[in-house]
């Protein structure tokens, strides 16, 4: 890899309570959930295998790309607040599952408008750093085809993503949705997060993409 440091701006599946700044909402550690301990983390996995340090974790459990949901506008993805914490050579941004997934999930058409402006501002504002963006992994509270109530699903969320990257030369993509998750395989402890073998499985995966630059 030609960069050093990294940071991340992402949802709760990049979480870890101590691990990121105060006023955010942390998922894990959690009662019930297997990853409880800080180094069981996708990100911190990464660091142990690569010579890659984590400058900032700008990470909110159940945040959104978009102004949508019922936490606050400013836990968007979209946010300046939360974009402004993101100094480093490479930059993860991992999120999208809450606009489909959550109750009250955004529009389609919302949502490919919050991420095209999501790739858009973050070229902008740290034209020093590499960008990598990540579709989200599939989940198994749905089928991958099955819609939401506003009518889309995680195969149009993940290929929404892949389209406005297309538009964006220097936006790079980490395409962990194409990698196949099934029910009872142990990738998930709720369907949606990520247990120690789903943390080792997300920093394999996202290696491997980084490695390719």
């Amino acid at each position: 890899m030609k960069f050093s440091t990294f940071s991340i701006l992402g949802d709760s599946i990049s979480t870890f309570a101590g691990f990121i700044p105060s006023q955010n909402e942390a998922f894990y550690p959690r009662i019930g959930y297997d990853v409880t301990e800080v180094d069981q983390t996708w990100w911190r996995l990464l660091e142990k295998e690569t010579s890659l340090h984590l400058v900032a974790n700008e990470s909110y459990s159940g945040s959104r790309v978009s102004k949508t949901g019922a936490r606050p506008v400013w836990t968007s993805f979209l946010s300046d607040k939360r974009q402004a914490n993101l100094e480093s050579e490479t930059i993860i941004i991992f999120g999208g599952t809450n606009d489909y997934g959550q109750e009250n999930p955004a529009s389609l058409a919302v949502f490919s408008a919050a991420y095209e402006e999501l790739v858009a501002t973050m070229l902008a504002n740290h034209q020093q750093s590499e960008l990598f963006f990540c579709t989200p992994l599939q989940r198994t509270d749905r089928a991958i085809d099955e819609p939401n109530s506003q009518g889309w699903n995680q195969k149009e969320l993940a290929e929404t993503i892949r389209t406005c990257l297309k538009r964006h030369e220097k936006a790079h993509l980490i395409d962990l949705a194409s990698y196949p998750i099934q029910q009872g395989d142990g990738l998930l402890q709720d369907q949606l997060h990520p247990t120690k073998e789903g943390m080792r499985l997300l920093c394999r995966l996202i290696k491997k993409s980084l490695e390719c630059y």
